[in-house]
């Protein structure tokens, strides 16, 4: 006789690889689509995006880019060893240097300090406008965390990472994960998702989750509030937020059938101390 065992799927475990050539304007679109437009990160700044072009056309074993102190811009390093086969030493080739406004790189001969033209220029002009409409790994990954938090996924590690998400958003958060995967111009962003089955080992590890992230959060936040010097709008940005995190931890109650006392008693706290803040605002 076989027996048939019937298993609730409830979400899934989220995590991801990333690149840094993400167009910009591409993933913007895309989450404009999905209403998340909201969430697109900001392009290269004309230093990071100086700073790729750099590193792609110049930097090998034997040169190096280094930041140039008090100054817009980086030294291109050429490192060579001495005679005596041990020691190191290093000559600076050029620097590249940002000007004020929206100018191209321009470059200079470090032992003159006159504007001089290196042989690679032309690669790096080249390059760097490409980095302008590029974001780096970094940005691409705080878009995607902000996006998950939105969709009320829950960290499963103090570091993040690997996030768990509840059922109700996987297809919607599947949809962005596209769209930064498509927008990848070496498909280097990489999505992975992994089906969970409900039993007592995820509802541990999801809900210890959850009150690890909320209690962090909102302990800074009454750190915040008890000062009593928080402006209108800094109020009304953590009185929104509190909104969103208790509409998170009753979810979370109903999904997981389990009592989140401790983390509502801390968002009440939060929320008296905005409400006393908000009146010493308006001078009541």
């Amino acid at each position: 006789m076989s027996i048939e065992r019937e298993t609730t799927f409830k979400g899934k475990n989220v995590f991801f690889t990333l690149g840094s050539k993400t167009n910009t304007e591409k993933l913007k679109d895309s989450l404009d689509q999905l209403g998340l437009g909201r969430f697109a990160p900001d392009k290269n700044t004309r230093k990071s995006a100086l700073k790729q072009a750099l590193l792609s056309v110049c930097a090998n074993r034997r040169r190096l880019v280094r930041k140039l102190p008090n100054e817009r811009g980086y030294a291109v390093v050429s490192e060579r060893k001495d005679e005596d086969g041990v020691s190191l030493s290093h000559t600076v080739d050029f620097d590249a240097l940002l000007p004020d406004g929206d100018g191209d790189p321009i470059y200079r001969n470090p032992e003159t300090g006159q504007p001089c033209n290196p042989p690679e220029q032309n690669r790096i002009l080249h390059r760097y406008q490409i980095e302008l409409g590029r974001l780096p790994s970094n940005k691409v990954s705080i878009a995607l965390v902000r996006i998950l938090d939105h969709m009320h996924a829950v960290s499963l590690r103090p570091t993040g990472g690997i996030y768990w998400l509840p059922q109700g958003a996987v297809s919607k958060f599947q949809a962005a994960a596209k769209a930064f995967e498509d927008a990848s111009e070496d498909n280097s962003n990489i999505m992975y998702f992994q089906t969970t089955a409900m039993n007592d080992e995820l509802r541990h590890t999801v809900i210890d989750g959850l009150k690890r992230s909320i209690s962090g959060e909102v302990a800074t936040m009454e750190e915040d509030v008890m000062t009593g010097d928080l402006g209108k709008r800094a109020i009304k940005t953590k009185k929104e937020r509190c909104a969103k995190l208790r509409a998170r931890v009753i979810g979370y109650q109903k999904m997981f059938s389990v009592t989140l006392k401790e983390l509502e008693d801390h968002l009440d706290t939060v929320e008296s101390a905005e409400a006393m803040n908000a009146f010493a605002s308006f001078g009541v």
